[in-house]
This record gives structure tokens, C-alpha cells and sequence, in this order.
């Protein structure tokens, strides 16, 4: 089983990698509600397929689900808003 890739930053000042939109992070957001593909981008200040990309991650692992809407997605954390 090959572990999920992670995005990943260069940290300028230490020049080592750390996590960026971390699980707990995204799952934050969605805390107690439900956001579109493009509010998660908007509030991590990411592009949109990089939020999709992440929520589809945690959608696998069964942390989030998803529902269309029109032409996007609608997320929340697993259990409901």
C-alpha cells in the first residue's frame, strides 16, 4: 500500500518541507458546516483543484462527503454538518 502523497511546501528560512492544508485543517473548516470546492479554496487561499484534490483525499479515507450541487461539490465532514 503506498502511503498518500502530501502536498508539501519549502519552508524559506529552515529549507525543510512541511505540510500545507493539513487534514486538521481542512476538516476545521468544515466543522459544523458545509463549504463548495471554491469557499475551501477561497479560506486556504489555494487554487481550486488544489482544495479538490485535497477534499477527495479525505473523501477516500472517509473523513468528508461530498454531494453535487449545479457544477460543484458540496463538502462536509463525515456525520453531517
Amino acid at each position: 500500500m503506498n502511503p498518500k502523497p502530501v502536498t508539501r511546501r519549502r519552508n524559506d528560512e529552515s529549507g525543510r518541507y512541511q505540510e500545507v492544508y493539513s487534514d486538521e485543517e481542512i476538516l476545521s473548516l468544515l466543522q459544523g458546516t458545509r463549504l463548495s470546492t471554491s469557499e475551501v479554496a477561497d479560506r486556504l487561499d489555494c487554487h481550486r483543484t488544489t482544495a479538490h484534490d485535497r477534499l477527495s483525499e479525505l473523501e477516500d479515507e472517509g473523513k468528508v462527503t461530498s454531494n453535487p450541487a449545479g457544477n460543484t461539490l458540496i463538502w462536509e465532514t463525515e456525520g453531517g454538518a
